[in-house]
């Protein structure tokens, strides 16, 4: 079912891609039950924790489905109950960043929930709102670098693969577009954009960091233009890109999208 709900999102069949996940939602909170409610709750907005971890099990399947709801929500200009749903997922995050191992996929989660937290408080009026989300992700931003420093770790630097990893996949996907209706696709693009701006401004300034720039600088400037006009200077900082990940020693594989034009 989520499959089959990320194709409809991405085919902007919205109604449909609200049914799947919903649909899939029930089914993992059946699946996941043994997980509800097992940690301790923060005092800051407990009450729609409480609420929430009443009906969701705290795990990170499930959070992923309620983050898709809540785009989905959003496409469809349903603000209110976008918000409510990335509110539940963030509920799930906020306790799974007690006890969870996975704390790098929980982290990035939490940085991109508060991110359209921030986007849905701001189609409500409520800019008092958006910007709470917007201090509190630069207060998790700085609190992450801080700690690594402090342990003299290189996470900056894994971080910013992550990030140039999942950006790069959505570039291609955005230049291999038949049409120019995609909206969400953009959207998640844009944001993933700005996510990596960040990353590029905590990392070492080594060569990656570089070209991680030179590609955002890049994709800033087509990605305005019509698919005539984007596809082929994407596809190439894609590829520029590509080499310099291979010559960190990360292996792409971009096969499966190619059999896509």
């Amino acid at each position: 079912k989520f499959q089959q709900g990320a194709l409809a999102l991405q085919r902007e069949q919205f109604d449909e891609a609200w049914l799947h996940f919903s649909e899939c939602l029930r089914i993992r909170r059946h699946v996941y039950a043994y997980a509800r409610q097992v940690g301790v709750l923060g005092t800051e907005v407990s009450a729609t924790r409480k609420s929430s971890v009443d009906t969701n099990p705290i795990h990170l399947e499930i959070s992923v489905v309620l983050h898709e709801l809540g785009v989905v929500g959003f496409a469809q200009g349903r603000f209110s109950q976008a918000f409510q749903m990335l509110l539940e997922e963030r509920a799930i995050l906020e306790n799974l960043h007690e006890t969870t191992s996975h704390s790098n996929r929980v982290y990035q989660a939490r940085l991109t929930c508060l991110t359209w937290l921030r986007k849905c408080a701001k189609e409500l009026g409520d800019e008092s709102e958006a910007e709470k989300y917007t201090k509190e992700r630069t207060a998790m931003k700085k609190e992450a670098g801080l700690k690594t420093k402090e342990k003299h770790l290189v996470s900056e630097s894994v971080m910013l693969q992550h990030k140039v990893i999942d950006c790069r996949l959505l570039a291609r996907q955005f230049a291999l577009e038949k049409s120019d209706s995609n909206i969400v696709g953009k959207e998640k693009l844009l944001n993933v954009l700005a996510e990596l701006k960040e990353e590029i401004s905590l990392a070492p300034p080594e060569s990656m960091a570089r070209a991680a720039t030179q590609f955002r600088d890049t994709m800033m400037i087509w990605i305005d233009e019509p698919i005539s006009k984007r596809r082929v200077p994407i596809l190439k900082a894609c590829d520029s890109l590509r080499d310099t990940l291979r010559a960190h020693g990360i292996q792409v594989v971009d096969s499966m999208i190619q059999n896509k034009r």
